[in-house]
């Protein structure tokens, strides 16, 4: 398993390479200028002073150069400084960091309290009308864009809920209930639409596990439903459920970018956004490696979780 670990680490690297390029070489393809940004469209149309500006940040250089200068500097630990906020990156980064975490976190514990207990009662009852009431919500849940659902909730809740504070952040170690209240709207909009994910695998995993010799033999020997569903049923029913809630827990992590700036959460996906606008590029680059990275992290350890819960699954 060590092996397995390790192997897989390895491939982190190619990946996280290919990514940042991508990434720089797309964000110099966007049109706009980083100089009238800074400095304002009088000073920005200043040939002297867009000479000095570009020398100074290193624009200048050819631009394989640049991603290999910004590359020798990572392999150091110095993800470079913001362009417009001034300080270092990395320090922009682990501010907002945390914040996306608890967001994508408590997405998830939503999403897997909604699509696994209804996915599987879906599945117990299929054909009755609990199980056509829950498709139509999950076909709903899917449907719906994240966006959207985070859009009508901050319109509702201010017409007629002008009381409950749905916009915004508090630190958690402020004050832990009120950090709850404002994160759980955005973490519900994202967790609907997963939840409704998940619930689709379940019902078809546990429909298609009920129908397995052994749950029969198990039945025949004069077990409870409940004993077989939950005893012997839903062990194996939950290893595709798994590997779905590794996958869309590392779509979560991309998908926080629109929903923070709706509900005005000061996390990564927001920082982001704000850089791509102001063509901050050490910012992009930086949280896009920090994504990245969280990604195959959490890939991996959905991975790992498979072959743990399934022993047919090898380390290979």
């Amino acid at each position: 398993m060590g092996q397995y670990i390790i192997r897989r680490l390895l491939l982190v690297i190619p990946v996280l390479l290919g990514v940042t390029f991508l990434t720089f070489a797309m964000m110099r393809l966007i049109p706009g200028d980083i100089v009238t940004n800074m400095m304002g469209v009088t000073a920005g149309n200043n040939a002297e002073t867009r000479v000095r500006v570009l020398h100074e940040l290193g624009l200048d250089k050819p631009l394989l150069e640049q991603y290999a200068w910004w590359l020798g500097r990572i392999a150091h630990g110095d993800f470079g400084y913001s362009f417009i906020h001034g300080g270092p990156v990395l320090d922009e980064i682990l501010r907002c960091l945390p914040i996306t975490f608890e967001m994508c976190l408590l997405s998830m514990i939503i999403a897997i309290a909604i699509g696994v207990p209804l996915g599987v009662l879906a599945a117990v009852r299929r054909g009755r009308s609990s199980d056509v009431l829950v498709r139509i919500f999950a076909l709903l849940g899917i449907s719906a864009p994240s966006f959207f659902l985070g859009t009508i909730i901050v319109v509702f809740g201010a017409i007629y809920f002008p009381n409950v504070q749905t916009l915004g952040y508090v630190p958690f170690f402020k004050d832990p209930l009120a950090n709850l209240a404002r994160m759980f709207w955005p973490s519900l909009t994202l967790g609907l639409g997963i939840g409704a994910i998940l619930l689709r695998y379940a019902r078809a995993s546990v429909i298609e596990t009920l129908g397995e010799d052994y749950v029969r033999t198990a039945e025949a020997k004069g077990l409870s439903r409940r004993r077989v569903i939950f005893v012997h049923a839903l062990k194996n029913a939950l290893i595709p459920v798994i590997t779905a809630i590794g996958v869309w827990s590392a779509f979560l992590i991309g998908g926080t970018v629109l929903l923070e700036e709706i509900f005005a959460i000061p996390g990564l996906g927001r920082l982001v956004l704000g850089a791509i606008q102001n063509r901050d590029y050490p910012i992009i680059q930086g949280a896009v490696l920090f994504m990245s990275f969280g990604v195959a992290m959490v890939m991996l350890f959905a991975d790992l979780l498979v072959a743990l819960v399934d022993p047919r699954v090898k380390f290979a």
